[in-house]
């Protein structure tokens, strides 16, 4: 697992406390299955873009291209 895959997935664990039991995957699916809503999505992007440095003009791609953790993880790395 790399450093980006284990800070966002710690990340998710500590953003969504009382989601069901199953484990956050890559495939789990940020609305679906942890309702996210367009503003914990920001929030989320903006504390990986803090930790890694995504840069500013990838946070809007990111906040319309992630749908899956998978996907929040690839755009960060």
């Amino acid at each position: 697992m790399t450093p980006v895959e284990t800070y966002i997935l710690a990340l998710l664990d500590r953003t969504f406390p009382d989601r069901a039991s199953r484990p956050i995957t890559r495939a789990t699916d940020l609305v679906r299955d942890l309702d996210a809503d367009s503003m914990t999505m920001v929030s989320l992007i903006f504390a990986i873009d803090e930790k890694f440095a995504v840069g500013t003009d990838q946070l809007g791609d990111m906040v319309q291209n992630c749908h899956t953790v998978g996907d929040l993880i690839t755009a960060s790395e």
